[in-house]
This record gives C-alpha cells, sequence and structure tokens, in this order.
C-alpha cells in the first residue's frame, strides 16, 4: 500500500438538504479509517452545491472542514465534478453522490484496487444486497453491455457514481459532458482508450430526497454518449456493417439479372431501374467501408494505438492501382460511346455500358481517394503518445 497519499473526495449536490448533513458527517468519519488502511496522509471533502435552490449551501457550510464550491446557477452533475475536481488538491480523486446512495467507507476497497495497479476503480451497485430501483438496475446493465460488447471491456455498471481515479487521468479522459451521462461517458471512454477499470461491489441504499434523473431523457442521453464515444474510437465498428449491409443487398439485389443475363445473353429494358438500385447500393458499400477504414486510422492516430495494417504502404498502393483500374476500365469500357457523343451528339450503345462504366469511374475514384487519404494519415504524429 501507499502507491498515492493524497486523496480528495468531490460530492456534487443539488438541491439535497434532505440528504447533505448526513452524507457529509459520513465522510468526515470516513477520512481517519481512510487514511489508515490506505497509508494516507490527507484525505480533502469538497461539496460542490451546483446552484441549489433549497438550504443545501447553507447546512454544507456549517462544516468548517469540508471545502465548500458554488456554482451561482445549476450547470449540471458532470460541470460540477469538474469544478470539484479542480479545486481538489489530491493526486487521486475521488467522487460519490450528494444523496445518500453510497457509503465513503466504501473508498478503502476502491483504494485498494487502485494501489494495485487499476487507473480507475469503480463501485459497482449491480448485485444481490442493492437497493438500486428495478428499472434503473436493468438500464445500468444494459449500459454495460453495449460497452462491453462494442468496446471488449468488460464493464458491470456503467454509470456508478462513486469512483477513484489518479488525477493524470481526467486528462487523458476529456472532453466529458456536463450532465447526469457524465458517469456513463467516463466509462465508455476508460474502456476505448485501454484505461485498466476495477469494479467493486458497493453497498447502495435507497436514496434521501427526490431523484434528479429522468429515466427515459436521461437514459437516451447515457446511450447516446455511449454510442457517440464508442465509434468515435471504434468507427469501423459502425462503418463496417453497414458496408457490409449495403454490399449483401446489392449483391442480392443483382442476382436477378446476372441469371437473366446468362441466360438469354441480353437485359430487359425495364431492369434499368433495378440496376440503378443496384449500383447506389454498391457505391453506398464502397463509401462506407473506405470512410470506415480512414476513420478508423485517424483513431487509432489520435489515441496512440498501433498503426497495424491500416498504415501498410501495400493497403495504400492496393487502393490507389484498384481505384486507377476501375477508372480506366470505365473509361475504356464507354470509349466508343464517348467518341460516339463527341462526333454526333447521340448515343446509340446499349445503355447498360454506360452504368456499368459509370460505377466503375465512381469505385475507382472512391479507392483512389482512399489509398490516398491512407497515405497523408500515415504522417500525422502520433499526439497521445507525446503527451
Amino acid at each position: 500500500m501507499g502507491s498515492f497519499k493524497t486523496l480528495s473526495i468531490v460530492i456534487p449536490a443539488y438541491n439535497e438538504e434532505e440528504a447533505i448533513e448526513d452524507i457529509l458527517k459520513k465522510c468526515l468519519e470516513a477520512r481517519q479509517p481512510l487514511r489508515q488502511a490506505l497509508g494516507l496522509s490527507q484525505v480533502e471533502i469538497v461539496l460542490v452545491d451546483d446552484g441549489s435552490r433549497d438550504a443545501t449551501s447553507r447546512k454544507a457550510a456549517a462544516f468548517p472542514e469540508v471545502k465548500l464550491v458554488s456554482h451561482a446557477v445549476n450547470k449540471g452533475y458532470g460541470r460540477a465534478l469538474m469544478t470539484g475536481f479542480e479545486a481538489a488538491s489530491g493526486e487521486v480523486l475521488g467522487f460519490l453522490d450528494a444523496d445518500g446512495t453510497c457509503d465513503p467507507m466504501a473508498f478503502i476497497d476502491l483504494g485498494r484496487a487502485l494501489d494495485g495497479g487499476a487507473d480507475m476503480a469503480v463501485g459497482n451497485r449491480i448485485h444481490a444486497a442493492s437497493q438500486m430501483p428495478r428499472l434503473r438496475t436493468l438500464g445500468n446493465v444494459f449500459y454495460a453491455y453495449v460497452i462491453s460488447l462494442l468496446s471488449g471491456v468488460q464493464v458491470n455498471d456503467a454509470a456508478s457514481g462513486m469512483r477513484l481515479f489518479r488525477r493524470a487521468l481526467l486528462e487523458r479522459l476529456s472532453p466529458l459532458p456536463a450532465g447526469l451521462h457524465f458517469t456513463p461517458a467516463m466509462s465508455a471512454r476508460a474502456a476505448c482508450m485501454g484505461a485498466s477499470i476495477s469494479e467493486t461491489p458497493i453497498p447502495y441504499a435507497v436514496r434521501q430526497g427526490e431523484s434528479k434523473l429522468n429515466v427515459v431523457g436521461d437514459g437516451i442521453r447515457f446511450l447516446r454518449v455511449i454510442l457517440g464515444i464508442i465509434f468515435a474510437y471504434y468507427p469501423l465498428r459502425i462503418f463496417g456493417p453497414l458496408a457490409v449491409i449495403f454490399g449483401l443487398a446489392a449483391l442480392g439485389y443483382g442476382l436477378g439479372p446476372v441469371l437473366f443475363y446468362w441466360k438469354h445473353g441480353h437485359l430487359e429494358e425495364d431492369m434499368i431501374y433495378r440496376l440503378l438500385t443496384i449500383l447506389t447500393l454498391a457505391v453506398c458499400a464502397l463509401i462506407m467501408g473506405a470512410f470506415g477504414l480512414i476513420a478508423q486510422r485517424i483513431s487509432d492516430i489520435a489515441v496512440g494505438r498501433s498503426r497495424g495494417w491500416l498504415d501498410s504502404k501495400s493497403l495504400r498502393g492496393a487502393g490507389v492501382a484498384a481505384g486507377m483500374s476501375l477508372g480506366l476500365g470505365g473509361v475504356l469500357l464507354n470509349s466508343r460511346t464517348i467518341l460516339e457523343y463527341v462526333s454526333s451528339g447521340r448515343i446509340s450503345i446499349h445503355w447498360v455500358y454506360v452504368l456499368v462504366g459509370g460505377l466503375s469511374v465512381i469505385s475507382g475514384a472512391v479507392l483512389v481517394a482512399f489509398g490516398i487519404t491512407l497515405g497523408l494519415a500515415s504522417h500525422l504524429p502520433d499526439q497521445l503518445k507525446k503527451r
């Protein structure tokens, strides 16, 4: 024990007059046990009154050992936490809610997890003894499942309001939202950036006072921020499936015309609409795949992940070569069409040549742009490695 010596516990509070005195007393009483168990020299309590309109600030001011910081107006849960972190002096930062649901003594187990090498220690409220309402439990399990599935990092409680982490981690996790979706955003970003997350079961009681959480509205915000962060780190996980869907649709829809041409040696005139749809689907598949790969490469550079196969010269070269070949093939296929139009202003060649040639040129342009963009991205520095 003893890898850190100072701890600051931040408590964001908005209209929590019913619970504030109890949670502050518990935090102050927990200081000495925390110091002894974790070998700390200082445990600081910081309360951020986030523009409360009740007696929260007045009651908190009665505790001189608590550092009180106030917002003139309500700025949101996440903004209150960030204000508290800025005002705190500890090398390790922690937070818990002001509603009395969490026991500050649980910071002992979280501190041991942090001391054991975790980047962030999270209090896991999802267990049999937890008194969390059933609907909120189901929501938290769902958010944790989404993060685990898409990031590849196991998360059990995505929105826990009790955590410990080293101050240096905070900068790497930024930006984080100002609202109640601060905690799921923190979990999603930590998982995506490869931070070590330790989850320890903690007691969770029925809250005191009225909840500020809107199950539907905040639930949607939780999901949006989780998906937004994960897809920012792994954009290929959204573009890739879309490319596959468009590609399979194009292949499936194009099977009929191919079989008809194979059997009869020509295409019917009314098939033009079907072929236009196939062309659209095929181009969409190619664009989704190319954009996904480029976005993934840029994301890898931004967070300092291994450059891997997306940085290979052979991939960039293959993209440019394939694109130029397709483009040239499309032009050659329509060379007679082009000459006829230039010389006579009319086109007598069957429209299927124009469609296939157009698809080849468009696809070629996308692949050439893909290869060139990957080449440009290879010159970008890994910014995270320089911090």
